[in-house]
């Protein structure tokens, strides 16, 4: 769903709201062991496709400030030039997290398989929103090994990690210092609220405490703040 509102009145934005869910029975070479743990039940590693990511938020926008110009005589050409012209723009995107699956570090098949081992899961490991943190991002204990050489029944890609809050923002003018000459002035703000976007967690069920389940790293950068200039003729 697409909201858009075209340049009036020194506004532009764009708002684009997403829905959706991508499966798929393979993970993506790119980013993930791209074999199946049982090469003779493929049925079992139908899931959420890792790049799947149920809801996303995006608004782009630009404003050019009431200022200067028509709106404001300061009774000096200089100033009423270097008042004019400042854009505020800006992305601003909030998402709820990608999928995972949680691993065992061996193989409790003795297989020799290429594929990473998920272990058994005894209940839903996802935790309410309100009870992850960094430390405890899912339920470890609702995972088991499996015994008896076999594989384990956890879907592939049923945990769900970390989403994302992040707004940039910039501000800049053009100055018209010819008529073929022009200087424009950024100043750029990146996760500008300084939000930690968190990475995912420690998979790994037999990691340990202190480890499985944990997050160690954050997938954003922190705020990150940059200027520039741009000569044009």
């Amino acid at each position: 769903m697409k909201v858009e509102k075209h340049a009036t009145h020194g506004l532009y934005f764009l708002s684009a709201f997403t829905y959706s869910k991508a499966i798929n029975d393979l993970p993506e070479i790119c980013c993930a062991a791209p074999f199946a743990q049982d090469s003779y039940n493929l049925g079992a590693e139908r899931g959420r496709a890792d790049f799947d990511q149920k809801l996303r938020w995006v608004l782009s926008f630009d404003y050019e400030l009431p200022f200067g110009g028509s709106n404001y005589d300061s009774g000096n050409r200089v100033i009423n030039r270097a008042i004019a012209g400042w854009h505020l723009g800006g992305i601003y995107t909030l998402a709820s997290g990608f999928p995972f699956s949680p691993y065992l570090g061996f193989d409790p098949s003795n297989t020799g398989t290429q594929g990473i081992v998920r272990p058994n899961q005894l209940r839903d490991g996802n935790l309410p929103s309100g009870q992850r943190t960094p430390d405890h991002w899912f339920d470890v204990a609702a995972f088991a090994a499996p015994t008896g050489f076999a594989f384990g029944n956890a879907p592939r890609n049923g945990l769900t990690g970390p989403g994302q809050n992040v707004l940039d923002w910039s501000l800049r003018k053009e100055f018209a210092l010819t008529e073929s000459q022009r200087l424009e002035f950024r100043a750029e703000f990146f996760n500008a609220l300084n939000h930690p976007n968190f990475a995912q967690p420690d998979n790994f069920i037999d990691d340990g405490p202190g480890s499985a389940g944990v997050i160690t790293s954050i997938a954003i950068p922190m705020r990150q703040i940059q200027f520039g200039l741009k000569y044009n003729f």
